[in-house]
């Protein structure tokens, strides 16, 4: 008879009941489109404005659409980890992969960190292993691993069992005075092997880890926090037995690297075999394996990256499934401060960008593969995050533009349709805000969250657009730009906490288009607060819409507007200031030129 703790499932798939908010999101769509159908309906009355206002809304809804598909059929899963270790003899076997680049940007205590807590996690020994990867090829990084090896091996299951967390104040302290000083001599031999690994930088990798779409085909893959099963990594279908058989040599070479015992263990998978290699280990051969996976030449020319990854994966029909137990199994640190949360988006947007104009686009494999079209348009929704700058950044303008000029985007004061966009405006605000409520998160979060949506659009996001277009016009190349990650302060030392949270600037030009948008907008305000408006033909001229449209995006962008009158890294550089001015001017003139014209 079954042991009836062992037969208790794992995890439950609850669906959630979504009524209300499917209805707010088909209110907001159908708002849209009535918005759409005025514009259309009124376009011979209007001019430049109304067609430019027309695409950015055409986008809106467009992008809104891929938002209610994705977010359709919602479901959870309720995990049961107390249940795990009760089947001890079915759990799998479990490499984990730990990544790091440079050891100022990202401080090897962070990597020791995570290592240490995957060593420690409640899982059998024998079945876990944990890999790190430094393609910085550090010193320091080395030796903060070799004393985290010696600290896991001896403290952590003694440290575990009665809680005791002396030994690890040690271990840190060790590692932070390594980095402000040198690595012990005796670890300089055992080093030289490790030093001759020279630094590169990988393809586009892109760290965004969405909720994904667990009701169509499960959540994305986004670089970390993931796990997979070997035979799906390597290219078995869910309804293909083996398919070892099926690649040569070569094609095993080019998908796996030269490593031949790497691809010798591949096909052996890819075979469908569930037993394990026969074949004998000895120890010339794993340490030759051994000295292949550390230099890492078995990566070159091989086919990999993670959010693509993904995409092909589930292009062969597999499903994943997006566990988030309490507390969450996986944290992150998030880089502080403007120029490093602009490279970390802008790195993000340019390989969102390069996957959708790949051969493996979403929309290609749902014609050539198996990836279901709710999972694609999920998928278009979160490729799509670099192109929303343009449309973004013309509404952004669209109010300044039209108080300059003295004409209209939106309807008078008075006509019924006006209705429309503040309904829009209104709802659409509200249901997010709730979203937010409903998260455990708070109103400010959901502000600051707004705010950052457009910052980020107007700059980092704008910026991986032209990266993308200058590699597909061979001009340049996209490259993987490593950011800063910074652990909480524990101190309790407030004085060191005062500038948090505040934004930073640098020289970099990724803050001109935000900057100048500001600008422009704040000249639009003074243009219309002191009443020198162009006398508008036919009556037809800006009102106040245009004006609290355009107050809207100063709040918006009110981190810039603290900026102008910041000083060090919380203030905007001057040469910042006079290009993003340059271009203010130009925008005020062309638009007074259209006005007149």
């Amino acid at each position: 008879m079954a042991n009836p703790s062992t037969s208790l499932p794992l995890y439950e798939r609850v669906a959630r009941k979504n009524t209300i908010a499917r209805a707010i999101e088909l209110l907001i769509l159908s708002l849209l489109l009535s918005l759409l159908a005025y514009r259309i309906l009124s376009f011979e009355d209007h001019g430049f404005s109304w067609l430019l206002a027309f695409l950015c809304e055409s986008w809106f809804a467009f992008n809104w659409v891929l938002t209610v598909s994705s977010k359709w059929n919602q479901v959870e899963y309720q995990t049961y980890p107390q249940r795990v270790l009760q089947r001890k003899l079915e759990l799998p076997p479990v490499d984990m992969f730990v990544t790091t680049a440079d050891p100022v940007l990202e401080p090897p205590i962070l990597t020791v960190n995570t290592v240490l807590s995957l060593l420690a996690l409640d899982y059998p020994a024998d079945k876990l292993a944990c890999y790190v990867s430094d393609d910085g090829g550090s010193p320091l990084t080395f030796y903060s691993l070799v004393e985290a090896s010696k600290f896991a091996k001896l403290w952590v299951p003694f440290c575990k069992k009665y809680s005791i967390q002396d030994e690890y104040e040690q271990l840190s302290q060790k590692i932070e005075d390594a980095a402000k000083g040198s690595i012990p001599c005796e670890l300089t031999c055992e080093f030289a092997g490790f030093l001759n690994i020279k630094r590169r930088n990988h393809a586009s990798i892109v760290k965004y880890l969405g909720r994904g779409v667990a009701g169509i085909q499960g959540p994305f893959y986004g670089g970390t926090g993931c796990f997979h099963r070997r035979k799906v990594i390597y290219g078995l279908s869910p309804f293909d037995e083996e398919i070892s058989g099926k690649l040569s040599d070569e094609n095993l070479q080019k998908t796996f690297g030269s490593s031949m015992k790497f691809t010798k263990s591949a096909a052996h998978i890819l075979s469908g075999s569930k037993s394990t290699s026969s074949s004998p280990h000895d120890l010339l051969s794993s340490v030759e394996a051994a000295n292949q996976v550390a230099a890492c030449v078995y990566e070159y020319s091989t086919a990999w990256e993670d959010v693509l990854t993904g995409l092909t994966i589930q292009g062969r029909g597999w499903k994943s499934t997006n566990c988030t137990p309490t507390p969450p199994g996986f944290l992150g640190c998030a880089p502080s401060g403007g120029p490093a949360t602009m490279t970390q988006q802008k790195r993000w947007a340019t390989g969102l960008l390069e996957i959708l104009v790949g051969r493996r686009s979403p929309l290609i494999l749902t014609l050539r593969g198996k990836l279901q079209f709710r999972q694609s348009l999920g998928y278009l929704w979160n490729l799509l995050w670099g192109l929303r700058s343009v449309p973004e950044l013309c509404y952004a303008t669209l109010p300044a533009y039209c108080i300059i000029s003295g004409s209209r985007f939106l309807p008078k004061v008075g006509e019924p349709a006006l209705l429309i966009p503040l309904a829009i405006f209104i709802t659409y605000n509200l249901y997010t805000l709730s979203e937010y409520l409903r998260a455990g998160l708070s109103a400010r979060a959901w502000w600051n969250n707004q705010r950052m949506w457009r910052i980020t659009a107007m700059t980092a996001w704008l910026f991986g657009v032209f990266s993308v277009i200058l590699k597909l016009l061979g001009l340049s190349e996209t490259v993987f730009e490593v950011t800063q990650k910074e652990q909480s302060s524990t101190n309790g030392n407030d004085d060191d906490d005062a500038d948090v949270g505040r934004f930073t600037f640098d020289e970099s030009p990724i803050f001109i288009p935000a900057t100048t948008v500001l600008l422009v907008n704040l000249t639009a305000l003074v243009i219309a607060i002191l009443g020198f408006r162009p006398a508008a033909r036919g009556g037809d001229g800006s009102g106040i819409g245009e004006v609290i449209f355009s107050s809207c995006v100063v709040l918006c962008l009110w981190a810039f507007l603290k900026g102008l009158f910041g000083k060090g890294k919380y203030g905007i550089p001057l040469a910042t200031v006079y290009k993003s001015g340059a271009l203010a001017l130009l925008f005020v003139n062309l638009s007074r030129w259209t006005s007149m014209g």
